[in-house]
């Protein structure tokens, strides 16, 4: 990913970078799992589909935010996305990276927050601990997916709460969170500041003091 490998190399030695360099090293190493998740009982999306981005906008962590910050900074139609981002009320029920015509319907999706990657891609549990699967409303393959498959199947199965506690204990992040919009528009202040410390001129890049 250049716009990522851009970031970690202008600031090199910073916070940021090495928190940059957390949150992607955690995504590369779960999407095995969740591939083979998918895998194992058939799962797949119906092509064409998007309405969870459609009628979703998730609640991020700051290190999710600032690879988001990284990507609409570093990455193709900056202006675009940041006012998209910008545009999104409190109201909104439509992701701002949502695109109907791109092939995943997400104009950021290699930095895709967590919430999306495990969407039909992983199991959830429930209050007695065992393993659930969520099905979804759009897809009947889902429904063919039950409990006891789950419990049957020879692989560790992790739950939507395990990949959690694991993204909150990354270098950097908390457990707390903030809707996206705002998580990331933060994240690109602080991305931001960082560089107008670090270089005299940074261009267009956002340089607002984001403890200020």
């Amino acid at each position: 990913m250049k716009y990522l490998e851009t970031a970690i190399e202008m600031l090199e030695d910073t916070e940021i970078s090495s928190e940059l360099k957390a949150i992607y090293d955690f995504y590369n190493s779960i999407q095995p799992e969740l591939d083979g998740f998918r895998d194992e009982f058939g799962l797949t999306c119906p092509d064409e589909c998007g309405e969870c981005c459609a009628h979703f906008i998730p609640d991020i962590t700051k290190s999710e935010a600032l690879l988001l910050g990284a990507r609409v900074l570093f990455g193709e139609r900056k202006s675009f996305l940041q006012d998209r981002l910008q545009e999104t009320s409190t109201e909104a029920i439509v992701c701002p990276f949502y695109d109907a015509r791109s092939k995943h319907h997400c104009m950021i999706y290699s930095a895709r927050p967590l919430v999306c990657r495990l969407f039909y891609s992983c199991a959830t549990t429930d209050k007695s601990g065992k393993l659930k699967f969520c099905k979804c409303h759009f897809n009947a393959a889902s429904k063919k997916l039950s409990d006891d498959k789950l419990a049957s199947s020879q692989k560790t199965i992790r739950s939507v709460g395990e990949y959690g506690a694991m993204l909150d204990s990354l270098d950097g992040n908390s457990p707390e969170t903030e809707l996206l919009p705002f998580a990331v528009l933060k994240a690109i202040s602080r991305i931001g500041y960082a560089l107008n410390l670090l270089f005299s001129e940074v261009g267009s890049v956002t340089a607002e003091n984001p403890e200020a």
